[in-house]
């Protein structure tokens, strides 16, 4: 039984892209090791916040404890939720790659990366 080459292009198509898939992701994994939800309370960027509210120093440290209460709660949200979220952007970044040429892909994939790495600057 001949298998014929539409079907064996349509194999390797499913196979090429599960591969890049799956070796994306845990690239990505792998590279920001971040598999939690960073929930940002620094003082820093509470800061506006805080003079702006006028809280005092009792406020500040009430407010400061709230956020560090409901940290793991959100964190254990995230957890859940990232991972999918990180799937579907993957899905949606090799999609977009699909429809550009070579020297479009380039330029995706540099511009990908400038904001990938802006973004953790901002972290």
């Amino acid at each position: 039984m001949a298998i014929s080459i539409k079907t064996k292009a349509i194999i390797a198509c499913i196979v090429i892209f599960a591969i890049g898939f799956v070796s994306g992701f845990a690239l990505r994994q792998f590279l920001y090791k971040k598999a939690e939800y960073d929930f940002q309370y620094k003082f820093e960027k509470l800061e506006p916040l805080t003079k702006e509210l006028g809280l005092s120093d009792v406020q500040k440290a009430l407010l400061f404890n709230i956020l560090a209460d409901n940290r793991a709660a959100i964190d254990k949200i995230m957890h859940t939720v990232n991972p999918k979220i990180q799937m579907q952007l993957h899905i949606m970044r090799e999609n977009i790659k699909g429809i550009l040429d070579d020297n479009q892909k380039a330029v995706y994939s540099r511009l990908l990366k400038e904001y990938e790495a802006k973004k953790n600057e901002e972290m």
